[in-house]
């Protein structure tokens, strides 16, 4: 079995590194054990995937798929995360399952930052914060040096 798998994930870095996303989505419908939902109403996506991968790319997952807090329903580990958008979901199991990060701008780098820290993904959010911090208008609002210098005491009589 570990040879299979092994083979298996030879063969999607092979897909991801020559073809397109389309025929890796093909791939993950083949043995997949694990249904993550992301996002909440009316906004929400159901991911299929492997939790071998999920698990050696992620040491969040690691934790979170292990026996002792994943819950089971017909054979499939049933994972929540209703905080991160499908949108951003998207852009990091595409990041897990081929290595590349694609975002077209469509999404905010820093909802993706934030969502990459949580699940451990600690390379992408290194190469993210990097990006953030030589383009402040990607995440800093443009009043913020305003709002950062204002006195918040609530003892003072004036802003």
């Amino acid at each position: 079995m570990l040879e299979q798998t092994i083979f298996f994930l030879d063969k999607i870095g092979n897909v991801a590194a020559h073809e397109d996303t389309p025929k890796i989505n093909q791939q993950i419908e083949i043995h997949f054990d694990v249904k993550i939902k992301v996002g909440e109403e009316p906004n929400i996506k159901e991911f299929k995937a492997h939790s071998i991968i999920l698990s050696t790319r992620s040491d969040y997952f690691k934790a979170a798929l292990s026996s002792r807090w994943a819950r089971r329903e017909d054979g499939f580990i049933i994972f929540n995360k209703p905080n991160i958008s499908p949108s951003v979901f998207e852009i990091l199991i595409n990041y897990i399952y081929t290595g590349t990060f694609s975002n077209n701008n469509d999404v905010s780098l820093l909802d993706i930052f934030i969502a990459a820290d949580e699940i451990c993904l600690f390379k992408i959010s290194k190469q993210i914060e990097q990006c953030l911090l030589k383009t402040e208008s990607a995440w800093k609002p443009p009043d913020f040096n305003t709002i950062s210098t204002l006195n918040l005491d609530p003892s003072a009589s004036t802003l």
